[in-house]
């Protein structure tokens, strides 16, 4: 009862979501809709146009981080993030639990729990409890995702939760669609002619350290900040897992750290400021 109730009310808010397409208040009303069907905390929509910088569409992240933080993630952190490399492999249309589309050891990366990084947790907030997202193919690479969290506090969302949510899908991603295609580029699958200030993952990692790491072991820096452990860098890679921790090992050396969390500190210091 529960369920038809909430999709109910679902429906009810249709006719008022269309009417919104292309003005403002659309993203704050589809996101009070959503919330009749499933509870959460906070909201965000990015589009990822291919190769070039991301557009932060609607903030309901109740400024949880810093107006840096998401400058920061806007001019490179993104190219961490499990969901803009989810849009850059153009993963299906439709809903999908970030833990389907993560690496194994994404969660455990200093990327996720990292404030200084990550937009949507502060020391104050701490992880996520859970993110879900929308995925919303537009036209050609330019993707949109519609992200739904909860906070730490709260529970993950339950099967029913999520089923119900996934139930809506074909019409929040239509509605989305619609609201935001005309930021898409022109052209079947071509990249906007001005690029803003933004890059590929491949260039990211090859303009990284080139000096003192080779081209593969670039890859497998990609790979260990991207969230894969050593096993799923070995499956990728059809190598072993000894030799995995063995180029590890060499990385270390030639950059002079010791931990994992080093390396992602240089990798953030390359990122934003090109050293």
């Amino acid at each position: 009862m529960e369920r038809m109730s909430a999709l109910a009310d679902w429906h009810e808010a249709l006719p008022q979501l269309v009417s919104l397409i292309g003005k403002q208040g659309f993203a704050e009303r589809l996101d009070a809709a959503l919330r009749g069907v499933a509870p959460f905390d906070l909201s965000c929509v990015f589009a990822y146009p291919g190769r070039n910088r991301p557009m932060f569409l609607h903030d309901g992240l109740g400024a949880v981080s810093s107006s840096q933080i998401m400058a920061n993630y806007l001019n490179g952190t993104y190219l961490l993030d499990a969901v803009y490399s989810a849009c850059a492999r153009r993963t299906p249309q439709g809903l999908h639990r970030l833990a389907d589309l993560a690496p194994d050891a994404f969660f455990e990366g200093e990327y996720y729990n990292s404030p200084d990084v990550h937009p949507c947790i502060s020391m104050q907030s701490g992880t996520l409890a859970e993110e879900i997202v929308f995925l919303v193919p537009v036209q050609g690479s330019f993707y949109l995702a519609y992200s739904l969290l909860r906070a730490n506090a709260s529970p993950a969302f339950c099967d029913e939760d999520f089923e119900r949510l996934r139930q809506t899908a074909p019409m929040v991603t239509s509605l989305a669609q619609r609201h935001w295609e005309h930021l898409a580029p022109a052209g079947s699958d071509s990249e906007p002619a001005h690029k803003p200030a933004g890059q590929d993952v491949e260039q990211a990692f090859e303009t990284f350290a080139p000096s003192r790491l080779t081209r593969r072991e670039q890859g497998i820096v990609s790979l260990i900040l991207r969230g894969h452990s050593s096993v799923s860098i070995g499956r990728i890679l059809e190598i072993a897992e000894g030799t995995v921790k063995i180029h590890r090992k060499h990385i270390y050396a030639k950059l002079d750290i010791s931990s994992q969390t080093e390396l992602f500190n240089l990798f953030i210091k390359h990122l934003l400021t090109g050293r």
